[in-house]
């Protein structure tokens, strides 16, 4: 086995560890209504996540200069504009104003800071979004797709169908990245420290969340 590929399993488990336990953003004991509520909110927010989520892609590609990542990006940036267009539908469809939310200032201070991370190397970057990010994003859809399952039917089946396995793969690129990239003690200390930057950051923007559902949606 070659060492990035000891590397790379060694910090997804180390990723996963520092999750366990700290997405607060929806309550698996609230009542039902509560819940739904809670729901609505992550799809809210999903609409702002893949709109930023396309301006940071768009923004890194030129910054990424070895050919084997740049290629998979811009699939990436078509995925996530679809996931705009799939949450925006659905919202519409339970009654919602897509366009109603509001982002926390720590959650845009989190996009606008992976946008300008642009000329960070790309070890750093696919690290930070790819590997880290979209990692955590696929454990906090599935836990999504599990509570909604019952409480509203179709948009777990959207998120579980349509949106997913896009996540899968993008978590996919970050690994490619790594395995890529990843071959030195240099770059896997500069990896590992943009995963616990990242993980920390998120964080950070999820307890600014928790406090506002606490205050009621």
């Amino acid at each position: 086995m070659r060492a990035s590929e000891e590397f790379v399993r060694e910090l997804a488990r180390e990723n996963k560890t520092f999750w366990a336990g700290r997405d607060g953003r929806l309550d698996p004991q609230a009542p039902p209504e509560t819940l739904r509520s809670q729901i609505r909110y992550r799809m809210r927010q999903g609409v702002y996540n893949e709109l930023r989520s396309v301006e940071l892609i768009a923004a890194w590609i030129p910054w990424v200069p070895e050919r084997e990542i740049r290629d998979l990006l811009p699939r990436q940036l078509e995925d996530e504009q679809r996931h705009y267009q799939l949450l925006r539908r659905r919202l519409r469809e339970v009654g919602e104003d897509p366009d109603a939310y509001e982002p926390l200032p720590e959650w845009q201070a989190l996009f606008d800071w992976l946008v300008a991370c642009r000329q960070r190397p790309t070890v750093e970057k696919l690290a930070l979004f790819q590997f880290a990010g979209e990692a955590q994003s696929c454990e906090g859809f599935e836990t999504l797709i599990r509570l909604a399952r019952d409480l509203d039917p179709e948009t777990s089946e959207l998120y579980r169908t349509q949106i997913l396995p896009d996540e899968y793969r993008h978590a996919a690129i970050g690994r490619q990245a790594l395995l890529l990239l990843a071959d030195t003690p240099e770059q896997q200390r500069r990896a590992r420290e943009a995963c616990r930057e990242m993980n920390l950051k998120v964080f950070d923007a999820y307890q600014a969340h928790r406090s506002r559902a606490d205050r009621g949606l």
